[in-house]
């Protein structure tokens, strides 16, 4: 287990954090996905990675013949059961998901950029490990960091207000945000295929992996995926031969190859 890694558990595991994801809304991207697919979906044995606090789970559990659901921080889970209800939902991490046989899933979901938690090896290893569950030709859908990103590097700001509760909080804020900077940056690195950037999410509280598209394909394809499309925020295909700037995420559906 790597430094940033007891990072990222340790921000996922916050009620605070867990708190933010019960009632985001799903993503344009994730949108056209989960249609484009609709067929795939329904009547399918689905794995839902990293499910968070229900996000994806109160659509994906009404489409599903089997639906499951995991995620490596307790908080999360918790919150996901108390928020969709009956479902199952339980603790698990994709880097040692032995309890399911090889093969069994015809479809899995791993939202909001999860796999970008881990360090480059446990990245493989998960990648694998989602690929061994999976029937052959099963689909897999994603997000990632996009490393061509021009707004991926940032340092904590302040703006000042006259309005004297509004400072407060912003005071207290660039304080948590300035703190967790200085430990986090310590993880960084940048190697030629992926980087490992402290981010301002959740107040600089995550280490995160960042890829580029053309080295995301490679990357899947080592492993044994084939990527079929490749979304950005706005929901507009990207195209591996271009550069692609203003979209911090990359959605992406990838199949097993038979």
């Amino acid at each position: 287990m790597t430094g940033y890694d007891d990072v990222n558990k340790q921000c996922y595991g916050a009620e605070r954090t867990a708190s933010t994801y019960v009632h985001s809304i799903l993503q344009m991207p994730e949108v056209m996905i989960y249609v484009k697919y609709r067929g795939e979906i329904a009547d399918s044995r689905l794995l839902d990675i990293g499910c968070g606090a229900g996000r994806t789970a109160v659509f994906l559990t009404k489409w599903a013949r089997e639906y499951v659901a995991i995620d490596y921080s307790h908080e999360m889970v918790r919150q996901c059961l108390e928020f969709c209800g009956d479902i199952d939902c339980s603790f698990g991490d994709v880097r040692d998901m032995s309890r399911f046989e090889d093969g069994h899933f015809d479809f899995a979901n791993f939202a909001n950029n999860g796999m970008d938690s881990l360090s480059h090896e446990d990245r493989i290893t998960g990648l694998r490990e989602v690929h061994r569950v999976l029937r052959e030709g099963g689909l897999f859908s994603f997000s990632t960091h996009n490393r061509e990103y021009v707004g991926a590097v940032k340092e904590p700001d302040f703006h000042f207000t006259i309005d004297p509760f509004a400072l407060a909080r912003r005071v207290v804020r660039y304080y948590r945000r300035t703190r967790n900077r200085r430990y986090d940056r310590q993880f960084e690195r940048s190697e030629e295929t992926y980087e490992i950037i402290n981010d301002p999410s959740h107040n600089f509280g995550l280490v995160t992996y960042y890829i580029t598209h053309r080295h995301l394909a490679a990357q899947l394809e080592d492993v044994g995926f084939e990527l079929m499309k490749t979304y950005d925020l706005k929901g507009n295909i990207v195209d591996i031969e271009k550069p692609c700037t203003d979209s911090s995420w990359l959605y992406c559906v990838a199949r097993k190859r038979a």
